[in-house]
């Protein structure tokens, strides 16, 4: 496979040469007619033809909306103001999302530049146990209609750690550009999403570029630049940590435990641990941001294009990080024919990541726990020498993306459209690691990762409006689509090279080569791929009466590859109603009311199946690994086809899953729309959903995949927009989300009504996304205070050990004592925000908000079970150089509990590190100036404005912990694995020439 990546240098001279063709083309205006901007230049055939062709709505907006061929504009849709977004260093979509749309929670659980984040549309689908499940619940994201393909979960199935998947674990939204985005609209209820199947059953994150436009050639430069700033640390060293340990050892340590006081600690005169704590000075940075990006459009009616560039880079405030984008944008509108239209889109893009090399992450790549005896050290010395090794090795992140989509349409008279697409969107990750000697434990690994995914669509469509009249319009759409998804890896990895030297590994090449595998000892050799194919057809009859009534009904019968063969086609409704109140004669003389407008929605839509073995019944596959990892020997070592024990029994006849949805909306304008008011309402239930229930040991398989458990989901959401003052020289325009989403499990397969999967616990009629935890009642100071016969799992209690509440009574603290309690899903969450002109300038502020949730502060947890975490052969026993750093959290309100009691007293599950995480925090706040004049006239510019903009400025919280955003997938604060989103300050300017 060939790969081409441009340099920073390349992708400059790339921009170099638009500006250049931009200032060309300013020269050049002449050639287009100023009173006609349709019109051509000295060709007299081609002005006849644009004569006889009539003024569609599609050409006041420049471009065909690709969405236009599977989507209306109705239902519950949050649209996000990219006005505002583009004043912000932005390269993710999710970003954009955060406050700004209501009925969405987006997790970032790490602001690592460049790293995968998730978003949740009216809650998650399904059960998350781990992050492979994060991928069978996150919304579609629809770029021009093409919906575009990510990373699957498949090659979990080979790690034995669950948190970096393998590969570059980027994003599959950096290859975007935040100003070739037109707008981003989320599409919550199958009113607004039905038309994308299987697709939209987890909703529809709906993304339009801009795309070609007719008129005069035009050209626009839109740049930033700006610093993220690196985080104020309470750092400390070893004597701190001393100090810190030394009254549970005067407490409760014996003789043993004594000698047994780890030796970095106790040589005061050491001074890689007791020297200056002064680490995070090489450790921590001030990050650069910059951003530029170039377009040029124009064309008629017969031809139009748009063709942009642009670059993007991020640094990370740690550790070296940071993500490096260019991409490359074409789209062009032909009319070859009078009744044809033709589009076409083209964008590729390419995005390098520099990722953490942490210590953990490390030994999760190389599955291999490295001597954990001694941490790094506290000082500078020590971070820079680790870095000097690092650098002898290697971690390059390459990704390249390519989305390409041809539309058409023809026109038969009057009532009669025939619509065709076809679209290809390829993502390639490819990932060479090299880790040397120097740092892991005298064994260098080296490991190469190939990944691709690739989907295809195909869909063609007939259109009839035969009833457009007397008040009466009725259309329907009859279609069929297909789609081809394919996602597939190459993966090998090998340690133990005769030097640090050779850095390369070709799996699977066995060749007799210099720098090749015979060189590597210890090899290994993964490939797998996974194909998931589906067929659609489906019929849309839209019928409006007066323009007052709105009436729609979607059925789509659907057939997929993942779904045994006697369960493979099922039909799939959705009906859809409006009544526009405002409309009605006795409405007609109302001054409160503009615009009253009533929604409700009923439909049914199929989840698609992540995995392709589901289909068959129990499956056999080849087990074959090292001790500890995922799958194991089978027979004398060697590999051999035999019942897939670790993936888990198949049952027979799996058939779809889907979800139903019922949804009420209520728009309302009041006042000349001055004031408009969204509600809605909805109740979603996620059927037939997959689960692996517990098996039997004897059987040999870790579970039973079964069809039959059901999930709710059901809330409101509220949305206001107000222009409170609309002045000559002032004006006042305010924003206010709100969101709120339960859960509850309904059914479990084979009428069980409870199942513990893991740390968690599922009852039927009880939420999915809570805690099961102890609860805590303080300390047991004195072994007289235990309750006589009082154990934990056996165990007899002690003094020093935790009060747990004996919630049955048994005098044996269990699981059965663990209760359901707290959420990391907030009760409410949203966002506020405020846009002030006055004359020339404008002042955008953005507030989000979260409350109701609560986190389970893992790294305070961590610290206080030193016990257990030191020097053990066990990931969790890795200490970084973020472990030099005073715990966040009340530390003298931790009761002191033993720690070498054998109940594991400072375990992270018992409501003692339980904490509220409600905040308020200020995301954004810009500033912009827009300049204008007879000057700009003069000099061809259209618009001219800079800003600067503020991000993560502050956050209003009682969290004890680091930032209440900033937590894994499952309520988990893991302290520095969970970077918080750093304060930034970004200075730029928008500049658009006539």
């Amino acid at each position: 496979m060939t790969y081409f990546y441009p340099s920073s240098g390349k992708g400059a001279t790339l921009l170099l040469g638009l500006l250049m063709l931009g200032a060309g083309a300013t020269a050049q205006q002449k050639l287009y007619k100023k009173s006609d901007s349709t019109a051509s230049a000295g060709n007299s055939e081609a002005d006849q033809r644009l004569r006889g062709i009539a003024v569609q709505a599609r050409d006041t907006i420049g471009y065909i909306p690709h969405s236009e061929l599977l989507l209306r504009t109705g239902g519950a849709v949050s649209r996000v103001h990219m006005d505002e977004v583009r004043k912000l260093p932005y390269t993710s979509v999710n970003q954009m999302l955060l406050g700004r749309a209501t009925g969405v929670d987006v997790r970032i659980p790490t602001n690592e530049p460049g790293k995968r984040s998730a978003a949740f549309v009216r809650g998650a689908s399904g059960l998350l146990l781990k992050n492979g499940d994060l991928f069978g619940a996150q919304p579609v994201y629809m770029v021009d209609g093409m919906p575009l393909i990510t990373d699957h979960s498949f090659a979990y199935d080979v790690q034995r750690f669950d948190f970096n998947r393998m590969g570059t674990e980027i994003d599959p939204l950096v290859f975007l550009n935040v100003n070739d985005i037109q707008r981003i609209e989320v599409l919550k209820d199958f009113g607004a999403a039905a038309k994308y199947g299987p697709l939209a059953s987890n909703g529809v994150i709906n993304i339009v570029t801009r795309g070609p436009r007719s008129g005069e050639l035009q050209v626009e430069v839109n740049g930033y630049a700006g610093m993220s700033l690196k985080p104020a640390v309470n750092v400390i060293n070893g004597r701190w940590e001393r100090d810190f340990r030394l009254p549970f050892y005067d407490r409760y340590a014996s003789r043993e435990q004594y000698r047994s006081f780890p030796s970095y600690l106790a040589d005061s005169t050491n001074s890689t641990y007791y020297g200056r704590a002064d680490w995070d000075e090489s450790y921590y940075r001030n990050g650069w941001n910059t951003g530029l990006q170039a377009a040029v459009s124009g064309g008629n009616r017969l031809a139009s294009f748009r063709f942009s560039v642009g670059q993007a880079s991020e640094q990370g405030v740690a550790e070296k990080t940071g993500l490096r984008r260019y991409n490359v944008n074409f789209g062009i509108n032909v009319m070859p024919m009078r009744n044809l239209l033709w589009s076409t889109f083209i964008s590729a893009a390419v995005a390098n990541r520099d990722r953490a090399q942490t210590i953990r992450d490390r030994m999760g790549d190389e599955d291999y726990i490295f001597n954990l005896e001694k941490p790094p050290s506290s000082n500078k010395a020590g971070v820079d020498q680790y870095f000097r090794y690092l650098e002898k090795g290697i971690d390059k992140n390459r990704n390249a993306s390519i989305r390409v989509l041809n539309t058409l349409q023809y026109t038969v008279g009057r009532y009669v459209k025939i619509n065709s697409r076809f679209g290809i969107d390829h993502g390639q990750n490819y990932r060479d690691l090299f880790i040397p000697t120097t740092v892991s434990d005298g064994n260098n690994f080296v490991s190469n990762y190939d990944g691709l995914h690739r989907r295809l669509v195909f869909d063609n469509s007939v259109e009839i409006t035969p009833l457009q009249a007397k008040g009466h319009q009725l259309s329907v759409t009859l279609g069929q689509n297909n789609q081809w998804d394919m996602w597939k890896y190459n993966y090998g990895r090998a340690y133990k090279g005769k030097s640090d030297y050779i850095q390369i590994y070709q799996p699977g090449n066995n060749d007799n080569k210099p720098g090749a595998s015979h060189n590597l000892r210890l090899t290994a050799n993964y490939r797998d791929r996974v194909k998931n194919n589906l067929a659609s057809f489906y019929a849309d009859i839209d019928y409006s009466l007066a323009g007052k009534y709105f009436f729609e009904l979607y059925l789509r019968q659907d057939g997929s590859s993942n779904v045994s063969e006697a369960e493979r086609w099922k039909l799939f409704p959705t009906l859809a109603a409006a009544w526009k109140i405002s409309g009605e004669d006795f409405m007609k003389d109302s001054r409160v009311f503009s615009n009253l407008r009533l929604r409700a929605s009923a439909g049914r839509v199929g989840k698609m199946f992540q995995d392709d073995y589901y289909k068959g019944g129990p499956v056999y596959n080849v087990e074959a690994g090292w001790e500890g990892s995922p799958n194991m020997p089978t027979y004398d070592a060697f590999p051999v086809l035999n019942a897939a024990y670790e993936l888990g029994y198949i049952s027979e006849g799996i058939g779809w899953a889907y979800t139903d949805q019922l949804n009420g909306g209520l728009d309302i304008g009041l006042l000349n729309d001055r004031l408009q008011v969204s509600l809605d309402v909805y109740t979603r239930q996620d059927k037939q959903l997959l689960i692996k229930m517990p098996a039997v040991a004897e059987s040999g398989y870790s579970g039973i995949w079964k069809n039959g458990m059901d999930i709710a989901n059901y809330g409101g959401e509220l949305g206001i927009e107000a222009n409170i003052l609309n002045g000559k020289k002032f004006s006042w325009t305010t924003m206010l989300s709100a969101s709120a989403n339960k859960t509850k499990l309904l059914r479990l397969p084979d009428g069980k009504t409870d199942v513990r999967l893991g740390n968690r616990r599922f009852v039927v009629g009880k939420p999915v996304d809570k805690y099961w935890l102890l609860i805590n009642d303080g300390i047991y100071q004195t072994d007289s205070e235990v309750p006589a016969g009082m154990t934990y799992q056996g165990l007899p209690m002690k003094a020093g050990d935790p009060k747990w509440r004996d919630v049955n009574g048994d005098n044996d603290i269990n699981d059965n004592d663990r209760v359901i309690t707290g959420t990391h899903n907030p009760a409410v969450q949203g966002g506020w925000g405020n846009t002030l002109r006055y004359g020339k300038l404008e002042l955008n502020m953005l507030f989000s908000y979260a409350f109701g949730r609560k986190l389970l502060n893992k790294a305070l947890a961590d610290r206080f079970d030193f016990a257990n975490n030191e020097g053990v052969d066990e990931i969790d026993g890795a200490k970084e150089f973020t472990y030099w750093t005073r715990p966040d959290g009340d530390l003298e309100a931790m009761p002191r509990y033993n720690p070498w009691s054998p109940v594991r007293a400072y375990q992270v599950e018992q409501t003692l590190f339980l904490e509220k995480a409600s905040y308020v925090k200020l995301r954004s706040l810009s500033l912009t100036y827009n300049f204008a004049g007879p000057w700009m006239e003069r000099n061809g510019l259209r618009q001219l404005r800079v800003f600067v903009t503020g991000n993560n400025l502050f956050t209003l919280t009682d969290y004890s912990g680091g930032d209440p955003e900033a937590f894994d997938y499952f309520g988990y604060d893991q302290g520095m694995y969970n970077w918080a989103q750093p304060k930034s300050f970004t200075l730029g300017f928008n500049l658009l020439f006539k």
